[in-house]
């Protein structure tokens, strides 16, 4: 009788961004055993050419790579796939990197060397965010904001909001709890256009009043010199 092939049924699939190849493969093997599938490039170039029409379930980046800053990789990925989650896996434990990281989005960071085992860990609970975000029903507080429908409710009260007002509140619920840097607000509310400072204040306090009358909790904060972030 013919021995039956194991089969592995995968529960993500994830892009792996990494310049070291041996660290590349073991971290790849590790997570083929824990149901991740991976796809995996070397340099900048390379993973925004697999990850052209792609969908991923995660996106784990180095910092360094031969070709540039993972960062930068980051901010195209914010355009290109912006509801996929962001982990950097980097050998730079700097506050500065860690905070950079976080404004544009990332939802979490790890240093090397690592644990195989808490890598996938944390893979495994970005990934379930990313399932939550895709049931589309965002709650903080009493706000209930309702993104297939697009309907938002605080309480008893329904908010309305322009287009603008509203890619924000998209833009930050993406990344709750973590903040989104004005750069990043501005790739996406004005992708084409050259806004102004005048413009993304007005904006930020727009939506601030809408989400938050005189009588209720404020929930758009901004962070001086990190971003803005929805926080009850």
């Amino acid at each position: 009788m013919q021995k039956e092939a194991n089969v592995v049924l995968f529960d993500m699939l994830i892009l792996l961004v990494e310049d070291d190849r041996a660290l590349a493969a073991n971290t790849i093997d590790f997570l083929h055993h824990e149901g991740i599938e991976v796809d995996y490039a070397d340099s900048i170039a390379h993973a925004k050419h697999i990850a052209d029409g792609q969908q991923y379930d995660a996106f784990v980046l180095d910092v360094g790579l031969p070709d540039g800053v993972g960062f930068e990789l980051a901010r195209y990925f914010q355009r290109s796939h912006p509801a996929v989650p962001i982990l950097f896996l980097t050998a730079n434990s700097l506050l500065d990197a860690k905070l950079e990281a976080f404004s544009l989005g990332a939802l979490d960071y790890l240093t090397k060397p690592f644990e195989l085992a808490e890598l996938a860990i944390r893979i495994k609970l970005l990934g379930v965010k990313r399932q939550d975000s895709l049931h589309q029903v965002f709650r903080l507080g009493d706000l209930v904001v309702d993104q297939a429908k697009r309907i938002i409710r605080r309480g008893e009260r329904v908010i309305t909001l322009s287009p603008q007002q509203w890619t924000l509140l998209t833009l930050l619920i993406e990344h709750t709890p973590n903040p989104v840097s004005k750069t990043r607000i501005l790739e996406r509310v004005w992708p084409e256009q050259d806004a102004s400072i005048t413009m993304y204040k007005t904006l930020i306090t727009r939506l601030r009043s809408n989400l938050s009358q005189e009588h209720e909790k404020p929930l758009l904060h901004t962070l001086k010199g990190v971003g803005v972030v929805l926080r009850d």
